[in-house]
């Protein structure tokens, strides 16, 4: 199960708090869902289409519990998609006007109808009735990205405007002749499933995030002592050039006993750093110590 199946199954799964977030979740299915086709004698037939066999099964309920009507239900088998069902939800005539008006929805021009969003409680069973219908989002693991595929553009700049109210950094873009309305910023992703009441989720998110943060550090802890270890072996390679030359050139003897000693361990320890060449002198010196003596002899050879 991929993680935005997940969440759509814990979101099919909240008990809205009240009758009228169950019409507002039921709006946003139908804004982002539905569509209206007109027969013999201008009568509708409202359809409401998804993928999500649990979806399906929840705007039954919800049609039950809000207006007691019970849909015809279809299922669509698409050979090729892989054998994918498509689950039909009809309701005619009357019923379909019925709940096109108690939701607030008029299907020529769409938008967020602000009678069913009125209380604050139902703007986020409606923003959760638009994700189920038409939203996915992406395994945190890979990225942050959450979006929304929309066929209405005036439903999505309406969508786009009422999300703004919620402080999420909400883009839109077009792809091949349909509207996304979508969240990169992980910060804004977290958000939006807390708002839509899927707590899982959002702690999974942040378990991720987390884990990912502590393996960027480690890479980055890694990729600096790879630094560190280079560069201390590129100055060593210099020093002991250095060395390596002012002896054949003057012999040891030459060197103070303190320069003798830095010399000499520099060229036993190519590895070591300055601070661990200084733990091994007798007496001990820091790291500024023999940094120092080993400058003293690059500085020898150098001329004049």
């Amino acid at each position: 199960m991929t993680f935005s199946q997940s969440t759509k199954r814990e979101l099919c799964r909240i008990e809205p708090e009240s009758v009228c977030c169950y019409l507002a979740e039921l709006s946003g299915i139908i804004c982002a869902a539905g569509s209206v086709i007109f027969r013999g004698r201008g009568e509708k037939r409202l359809s409401i289409e998804t993928e999500n066999n649990a979806l399906a099964q929840r705007c039954i309920r919800l049609l039950k519990e809000v207006f007691d009507v019970s849909p015809a239900l279809a299922t669509l088998r698409h050979a090729r998609l892989g054998g994918k069902n498509t689950y039909r939800l009809t309701l005619d005539g009357e019923e379909a006007e019925f709940i096109l008006n108690g939701c607030g929805i008029d299907m020529s021009r769409r938008s967020v109808p602000r009678d069913v969003t009125a209380r604050k409680c139902c703007r986020k069973s409606f923003l959760r009735g638009v994700f189920l219908a038409s939203g996915s989002i992406t395994d945190p693991d890979k990225e942050y990205h959450l979006e929304m595929v929309l066929n209405d553009e005036g439903f999505a700049e309406a969508l786009l405007r009422f999300m703004n109210k919620f402080e999420l950094s909400v883009h839109k873009t077009e792809r091949r002749g349909l509207v996304l309305i979508y969240l990169k910023g992980k910060e804004s992703i977290t958000d939006m499933l807390s708002i839509m009441g899927a707590q899982r989720a959002r702690f999974s998110m942040d378990e991720s995030i987390i884990k990912k943060e502590l393996r960027n550090q480690a890479n980055r802890a890694v990729n600096c002592d790879s630094a560190n270890v280079q560069r201390t072996l590129n100055a060593s390679e210099k020093q002991r050039e250095a060395i390596q030359r002012f002896m054949d050139e003057h012999g040891k003897e030459a060197l103070p006993p303190e320069l003798q000693e830095a010399a000499a361990l520099r060229l036993q320890y190519p590895e070591l750093s300055l601070e661990e060449l200084g733990e091994l002198c007798d007496p001990k010196i820091g790291k500024s110590g023999m940094y120092h003596r080993l400058k003293r002899i690059e500085k020898l050879m150098q001329p004049g």
